[in-house]
C-alpha cells in the first residue's frame, strides 16, 4: 500500500496531505479551543460486527486523529514538568517504558511556566473530544504522563481484555486517548492488527505531534507500539469509560483479584526484564 511521507496511507485509511497544510487554531491556556470535526483525520471507521465486539459493548470501531490539539510552545514546558515535578517515575505493562501521575497544584503549575488548572482543563478537553467523536458520555478512569525509552516497544494487546477478548480486571478502559508531545525520536509507530490474520498489522501509523488519537483499545481494535530506536517518545494517556455503567461489588471483587494476579505476572516479567530478556 503506498506511504505518504507522514507514514499514513493513501487509500483508506487514507491520507489526503491537508495535515501538511499549516492551519491556523485557536488555543485557549495551550489547548485546543473549538473542536472542528472537518479537521479529524480518519483513520478507520467501521461498525463492529456483534459476534466479534466481544461482551463490553463497543459496536463502533472509530480511529481518530484531532490534529493541533495542543499548543506547541507549551509542550516543552510539559515534558519538563514531567521530568522534574517530584513526582517518580513507575514501571508500567511494556518494557523500555514508564509512567506516572499528574500532579495538579496551582503553585506547582505556576513554578514549571503552565497555567493554573492546566491538567484539569487539558482532561476535560480529552472528555469533550471522546463524547464527541463517539457519541455517548463517558467518564475518566485514569490519566498519566508516558515516556518510552530506547529499546521500549508494546506487542499486541488489549486495554480492557485479552487477546481473546474475555474481559479482565481492565474492563472499564472502553476507550484510549493518546495526546503525543515530541517527534525526535525513531520508531515507536502505533500499530493495529488483524485478529482474524494471525495478528498481522493492518494499518501503523506513524503519530503527528501534538495530534490527540482517540480509538476503542479492547478486543475489536488489538494494537501495540514499535519499539523505539532513538530517542525518547512522550504522550500523555487516558482511558474512559462509558458514564452510564455501574458496577456490583462483586465485579470490583473480581476486578481487586484479577488486578493482584496481573501485578505478580509483571512482576516475575520485570525480573525476566533485568536478566535482559526484554520479550518475556
Amino acid at each position: 500500500m503506498k506511504q505518504c511521507t507522514c507514514g499514513r496511507s493513501a487509500s483508506y485509511p487514507y491520507c489526503d496531505g491537508t495535515h501538511k497544510t499549516k492551519k491556523v487554531v485557536n488555543m485557549k491556556d495551550g489547548i485546543i479551543d473549538i473542536l472542528d470535526q472537518n479537521s479529524f483525520i480518519i483513520h478507520q471507521d467501521e461498525t463492529v460486527p456483534e459476534d466479534k465486539a466481544g461482551v463490553l459493548g463497543v459496536y463502533t470501531n472509530k480511529i481518530v486523529e484531532i490534529p493541533n490539539f495542543i499548543d506547541p510552545e507549551i509542550v516543552p514546558k510539559m515534558i519538563h514538568f514531567f521530568e522534574n515535578c517530584d513526582v517518580e517515575w513507575g514501571d508500567i505493562a511494556f518494557y523500555g517504558s514508564s509512567g506516572k501521575g499528574i500532579k495538579t497544584d496551582s503553585e506547582i503549575m505556576k513554578q514549571f511556566g503552565l497555567p493554573d488548572e492546566f491538567f484539569e482543563k487539558l482532561k476535560n478537553k480529552y472528555k469533550e473530544t471522546v463524547e464527541l467523536v463517539f457519541g455517548r458520555e463517558v467518564r475518566a478512569n485514569t490519566s498519566h504522563a508516558q515516556k518510552w525509552d530506547v529499546g521500549g516497544f508494546a506487542s499486541p494487546h488489549s486495554d480492557n481484555s485479552d487477546n481473546d477478548g474475555k474481559p479482565n480486571a481492565f474492563e472499564i478502559n472502553k476507550y484510549v486517548g493518546i495526546l503525543y508531545l515530541n517527534n525526535d525520536y525513531e520508531g515507536g509507530e502505533l500499530y493495529f492488527c488483524d485478529k482474524d490474520n494471525n495478528m498481522q498489522t493492518y494499518l501503523s501509523i506513524k503519530p503527528n505531534v501534538y495530534s490527540y488519537y482517540v480509538f476503542p483499545g479492547g478486543y475489536e481494535n488489538i494494537h501495540g507500539v514499535s519499539e523505539i530506536t532513538k530517542g525518547t517518545r512522550y504522550t500523555m494517556v487516558s482511558f474512559w469509560d462509558f458514564a452510564d455503567l455501574e458496577y456490583d461489588e462483586e465485579t470490583k471483587e473480581r476486578w481487586a483479584e484479577e488486578e493482584r494476579q496481573v501485578r505478580i505476572e509483571q512482576a516475575k516479567q520485570k525480573e525476566e526484564w533485568l536478566k535482559g530478556n526484554k520479550y518475556a
